[in-house]
């Protein structure tokens, strides 16, 4: 199956964020940081993930961003920092 993704980050960059969420490539804080190019910076609590819950939370103010799946969260423009 192709993918059609829109997302201005690069395929392999795409990958390797599909591969840390299922592996759960957490950082020393057990967070999984991301990046988007107009919302900043979030991450994901290595709790949320073993829930099956992606929600990634701003660094920046208590705003959140609640996907279904990685190919959503791929297609809102979201990748690992």
């Amino acid at each position: 199956m192709p993918n059609h993704s829109t997302s201005c980050w690069s395929e392999p960059l795409q990958q390797q964020t599909r591969e840390a969420i299922e592996q759960l490539l957490m950082t020393t804080d057990e967070r999984l940081h991301f990046k988007h190019t107009t919302l900043g910076f979030a991450y994901a609590t290595y709790d949320d993930l073993c829930k099956g819950q992606l929600i990634l939370r701003s660094h920046i103010g208590d705003s959140t961003h609640e996907f279904v799946d990685v190919s959503n969260l791929l297609l809102a423009g979201w990748v690992i920092d």
